[in-house]
């Protein structure tokens, strides 16, 4: 899977664009400020359809005008080019192959990608919101029904929310079927979550390991906010293997909590929903302290590329394609030995780095893989 090009149309701070591409790495370069950022985000909105830095889409519209036009041409078995075309105060229109499509879960899968940027380090030093993030992105692009159960969740949840906030919630009839969808939907997330991370745990430390030449032990833990199965996670089988979840008992557990009287009453005082997987955390930890307490700041660098590489591994395996990778000033505070195990790593993926100056590429790029060089402030 590689993306052949770009075409741009009042995107950001490009009026107009057409860029092709090196199918192996490609270095966008330039000073701060000239739109180095803004091809990846460009890229990355057709993977997903959401920008990775805006909240809004009128935020991607170039100054003045009133509407923004993304399309990639892809070389891959799945689909050709994608399309994303926005304008203000309407919907947002994507394109696979020309066709319309009427559901964002109908884009997932077309194109992957694994971006890491500045915002990337979040999710190892800032709170919780930040590693379901992570999460949630990586999944719904190989598990479409994830998209669609998030979905869900979140309406049930913003339906008792408003309940709960109205002091509607003596309809106890109501109640039980939104709890039951909560329930139904959300465990579907947790085992989701809890396997995924599971995997990330395995495949990150060998990066970790890989990219700092330390033996240092890092690891990360799933933490539910369904307490049954928080408590339950990291027992062992009588074989040895780590407990199983399956989604009817992670269901059947979780609406039990949900039905507790005490939880009831507190939901009711408080008037929002004070469990859920709205609420979970990932634990990161080396050496058996935390690592965003105790790590340095390469440290936590270091395995927040790792867990970028493991994501991409996954992400290969379950889809039978190599996703594209988009490193966002990865490299402005790795030493040179760390550069070169980053380049290594990347040299039979297509990647796209971003850097403020050529030269911090200058490295061997290993087995021959050939380097792209695009100076950003040619592009305006």
């Amino acid at each position: 899977m590689v993306i052949k090009d770009l075409e741009l149309h009042n995107f950001r701070n490009y009026s107009s664009l057409n860029l092709e591409f090196s199918q192996s790495i490609n270095v966008i370069y330039g000073k701060n400020g000239y739109g180095k950022t803004n091809l990846l985000e460009a890229m990355f909105l057709c993977c997903v359809g959401k920008s990775f830095k805006a909240q809004k889409d009128a935020e991607l519209i170039k100054y003045g005008e009133d509407s923004y036009k993304v399309k990639t041409r892809i070389g891959d078995s799945i689909c050709n080019s994608i399309s994303v075309f926005y304008e203000k105060n309407k919907s947002k229109y994507i394109e696979i192959d020309g066709v319309y499509i009427d559901k964002l879960r109908m884009l997932f899968g077309n194109l992957i990608g694994i971006m890491f940027s500045p915002e990337s380090m979040r999710m190892v030093t800032d709170g919780p919101m930040y590693r379901r993030r992570l999460l949630d992105i990586a999944l719904c692009q190989i598990k479409k029904d994830y998209y669609y159960s998030l979905m869900m969740y979140n309406r049930f949840c913003e339906e008792k929310g408003k309940l709960l906030e109205q002091g509607r919630i003596g309809d106890n009839l109501e109640l039980e079927v939104i709890n039951e969808n909560i329930a139904k939907f959300g465990a579907v997330i947790a085992v989701d979550r809890n396997d995924f991370v599971r995997q990330l745990n395995e495949i990150a430390g060998k990066y970790y390991s890989f990219i700092t030449d330390e033996e240092e032990m890092v690891t990360m833990r799933y933490y539910p906010n369904i307490h049954s199965m928080n408590a339950a996670i990291g027992e062992k089988t009588a074989e040895g293997e780590p407990a199983e979840f399956t989604v009817e008992k992670v269901k059947n557990d979780f609406l039990e909590e949900l039905s507790d009287e005490r939880l009831m009453k507190r939901e009711r005082d408080f008037k929002k929903n004070l469990i859920g997987i709205q609420r979970d955390d990932i634990g990161m930890d080396l050496c058996g302290n935390s690592l965003r307490s105790f790590g340095s700041q390469g440290q936590k660098r270091s395995y927040a590329i790792s867990i970028t590489m493991a994501e991409l591994e996954i992400l290969r395996q379950k889809s039978g394609r190599t996703p594209v990778l988009f490193l966002d000033d990865v490299l402005s505070e790795l030493d040179n030995a760390r550069k070169s195990k980053i380049v290594e790593l990347t040299k039979n993926i297509q990647t796209f780095y971003t850097c403020t100056d050529m030269e911090m590429m200058r490295l061997p790029a290993g087995g021959g893989a050939s380097v792209n060089f695009i100076d950003v402030e040619k592009l305006r």
